[in-house]
Parts: structure tokens; C-alpha cells; sequence
């Protein structure tokens, strides 16, 4: 386990299928320290991932790769990944209206739309 996968708590919902917490400082203003919560949809196809984080992110996709790959980073979720930096879309997130059906708690429907994304790019 590298240290970013440390900080980062992994809950499997169905197959293939993970919801990603984890936690950021962030500046209260008066020197407390305070963290924010970070979520994210992450449907793993083996060799790529798609994810989807809640707040902000686009979907994004990861390519699974070896230590000594061209571009290999460590990574939260794969050991190493070495994905392109293009290798997203903020557009997809409105498109498939996904903030709207998590709100509803339509978790098959968002991960069948990672699932999507993911398939795509193997």
C-alpha cells in the first residue's frame, strides 16, 4: 500500500464497483485544523477505471500500469497508473446527470455510466 492509497478508505458496493473517501486539510480561517470530506464513484474494469468525484470532478479515467511504465505515478487507487492528462470529461458529468441521480441514490445508474466509460477505453 503506497501512501496515498493510506489515506483513502475504499467500500465496495457491488462488483467492480467503490465509493472512495477520503480527507483534505482545509483552512478554517482562525488556525483550527479542519479537513474536508472527499467521495467519489469509481467502477474498476480490471486494467482501467473510471471515476466520478461528487463535488467537482469530471469523469476521469485511470490506466492500470507497472512501477517501470512510461508516465507510471503512484496512485489511490491502482498502485500505478499513467493515464493521459486528457483522459476526462466535466461535459459527461451534466450529460448523464449524474449529480441529479445521486441525489435520488441511483447508484446502479452511475456506476453503469462509469462502467460505460470505462469499456470504452479498454
Amino acid at each position: 500500500m503506497n501512501s496515498k492509497q493510506k489515506r483513502v478508505l475504499k467500500f465496495e458496493y457491488k462488483p467492480n464497483c467503490f465509493v472512495l473517501v477520503s480527507f483534505r486539510e482545509r483552512d478554517s480561517g482562525c488556525g483550527d485544523f479542519r479537513i474536508k470530506p472527499i467521495v467519489s464513484f469509481l467502477y474498476d474494469a480490471g486494467d482501467v477505471a473510471a471515476e466520478w468525484e461528487v463535488e467537482y470532478g469530471p469523469i476521469q479515467i485511470f490506466h492500470k500500469c507497472s512501477e517501470d511504465a512510461e508516465g507510471a505515478k503512484e496512485h489511490y487507487y491502482y498502485d500505478y497508473e499513467n493515464s493521459s492528462p486528457l483522459s476526462w470529461s466535466q461535459l459527461a458529468v451534466d450529460r448523464w446527470g449524474l449529480p441529479k441521480e445521486a441525489s435520488r441514490g441511483e447508484w446502479d445508474y452511475i456506476f453503469a455510466v462509469l462502467q460505460d466509460w470505462a469499456d470504452k477505453d479498454r
